[in-house]
């Protein structure tokens, strides 16, 4: 049996926030709260982030635009 080792992913050096951390974001005229989890740039070259919500069953939002995010939160 063959083991590899994973490549560590690079975080983007224009993001504003890093990965793990907690933040306060609207989403669906709603003010929700989540980690960081991936971030992307899009087409037109702004940074969007992939956002794991929730505790016990967590679920992931996409495609959050850093604008919407309000404050922050690290751990």
């Amino acid at each position: 049996m063959c083991f590899f080792k994973k490549k560590k992913k690079k975080w983007l050096e224009v993001a504003k926030y890093q990965k793990d951390d907690f933040v306060n974001f609207r989403y669906r005229n709603d003010l929700w709260f989540g980690y960081i989890w991936e971030a992307f740039l899009d087409d037109d070259g702004n940074v969007i982030y992939t956002i794991q919500i929730g505790g016990q069953c967590p679920s992931f939002v996409y495609k959050i635009p850093e604008s919407t995010i309000i404050g922050i939160k690290k751990r």
